[in-house]
């Protein structure tokens, strides 16, 4: 199945609704000391404004083009090919939740597995490759940076 999306008015749309999101989020995630102008959140309001303001125009002036009958930037979308988008994406949610679950280092085997098994990938020597290189990150943040992972 097929369907035609007009770029701008939908990523317009999107990135309108999550600079909302973002910025009735960042009071309770960055919190503030002091009483200065510029403190930590300044930054991050900052780039949300303009990531506000950016889709806004691109939104609207995409949604004028379409009322004039004016031609919009469209693409084609394929569910099949998208499919395997999504199944990523759900993915990488169960590793989010697996982390606290069972810990950094199972965690990313198992998702790095089953990434490789997904893509069908049958060589086993991928699948050492990621255990030794999930074992080594695990062992240098937790023994000689001393940065405690979940």
């Amino acid at each position: 199945m097929k369907y035609k999306i007009k770029v701008n008015i939908v990523g317009g749309a999107i990135f309108l609704i999550l600079s909302m999101i973002l910025w009735y989020l960042i009071p309770s995630q960055i919190p503030i000391n002091g009483d200065a102008v510029i403190t930590s959140r300044s930054l991050p309001k900052l780039i949300v404004l303009l990531m506000f303001f950016s889709s806004l125009f691109i939104f609207v002036s995409d949604l004028i083009k379409v009322m004039r009958k004016q031609p919009v930037q469209e693409v084609e979308v394929k569910l099949a090919e998208e499919g395997r988008a999504v199944v990523v994406c759900l993915l990488l949610i169960a590793y989010a939740f697996l982390l606290n679950i069972i810990g950094f280092m199972f965690a990313s085997i198992i998702y790095c597995y089953s990434m490789l098994a997904f893509f069908k990938s049958k060589n086993w020597k991928y699948y050492l490759i990621v255990t030794v290189i999930c074992v080594a990150v695990t062992y240098i943040f937790k023994n000689i940076l001393l940065v405690q992972l979940p």
